[in-house]
């Protein structure tokens, strides 16, 4: 009897963790591009009966987390979400959220590994995982740097709009310097990371990928530091991976989807 009792409740609970994955899995139906949904497209999106979908969607219609349109008779996310997103968003510190991916990237490169923000014209350093060589490369926490030079810089600036940009592009010395830094900036946005070689500091490299927030936007960047000595080719295409990889976990963490 008390084997029975114990099955029983083994599939209850089977059975309601299965009701909330499913729910769940509503949810994430709806996106940019399909902001509503019938309860025909949500069905078959999941593979789930109608019927059971038309349950589903009822309990969260009860708890505003989708909306019916009383004419198209299509859903879509209702105001919880957005109230759980906004609370969720709040929450979110991208310090927190980047430090073990970077710690996780210094111990793999020995280098050191850098969050930077953008902050008015300029970037800031507000992390950092120093690298375990006895030489290694170190940025002030808190000091503001340029954005037309070195590799964190680039690829924020990149990713900026136009106007922006032509802002920056003032407080280049040179022509020359300048011409190059555009044609780099296309480069940037085709491979999503940025490389720097004796650019800022003779004798410093570096190798950065930008952080998209929820809206897409680029706020920061992470990147990889070291002597110029240690960054050779076969290096830096490795630190590439690492970085943009790191860069896309933290992206999709702060609520990023392509």
């Amino acid at each position: 009897m008390i084997k029975d009792s114990n099955e029983q409740d083994s599939k209850k609970t089977e059975t309601g963790l299965r009701t909330v994955q499913r729910a769940i899995d509503i949810l994430y139906c709806f996106t940019l591009e399909e902001q509503e949904l019938s309860l025909t497209e949500i069905a078959n999106k999941i593979s789930l009966a109608k019927s059971t979908t038309t349950r589903l969607l009822s309990t969260l219609e009860q708890n505003n987390l989708v909306v019916k349109d009383p004419l198209t008779l299509k859903y879509r996310l209702g105001e919880g979400i957005y109230y759980l997103g906004y609370v969720a968003g709040k929450s979110m510190k991208i310090r927190e959220i980047a430090r073990p991916i970077m710690e996780e990237i210094r111990d793999k490169t020995r280098e050191t590994v850098n969050l930077y923000v953008l902050e008015e014209n300029s970037r800031v350093c507000v992390e950092q995982c120093e690298g375990l060589h006895s030489i290694r490369h170190i940025v002030k926490i808190g000091e503001q740097l340029p954005l037309w030079t070195g590799a964190e810089g680039k690829v924020i600036l990149a990713y900026q709009s136009l106007s922006f940009q032509q802002k920056i592009f003032e407080q280049v010395p040179s022509k020359e310097r300048l011409n190059c830094l555009k044609e780099e900036i296309e480069k940037i946005k085709l491979q999503r990371c940025a490389l720097s070689i004796d650019e800022r500091e003779v004798g410093s490299a570096a190798v950065a990928a930008p952080i998209f927030n929820i809206n897409g936007e680029v706020r920061a960047c992470l990147s990889v530091s070291g002597p110029t000595n240690r960054f050779t080719p076969e290096v830096v295409e490795k630190y590439k991976l690492l970085v943009k990889e790191g860069a896309k976990v933290i992206s999709e963490k702060l609520g990023y989807r392509e």
